[in-house]
């Protein structure tokens, strides 16, 4: 069962919007906006390892965000 941490770069000024939309997709447990190199740390849950891939790309394609980095939970 993948569990990842998903650190989020966002445009300056969408961090809000970007967390709340994130916070809605199926699979993302919790969403917090976080000081430091990233802007929003997201912690994703998901089954099959498929459904992670899925997650992680809608989280991408949200309007707003510029980079992603993964930390898949051992």
């Amino acid at each position: 069962m993948p569990k990842a941490f998903i650190l989020v770069d966002v445009h300056p000024g969408q961090e809000s919007a970007v967390e709340k939309s994130i916070a809605g997709l199926a699979g993302v447990k919790m969403v917090y906006q976080v000081t430091g190199e990233h802007d929003i740390i997201a912690f994703v849950d998901a089954e099959p390892y498929e459904e992670f891939a899925v997650i992680l790309s809608n989280i991408r394609h949200t309007e707003g965000v510029r980079d992603t980095d993964s930390n898949l939970v051992l």
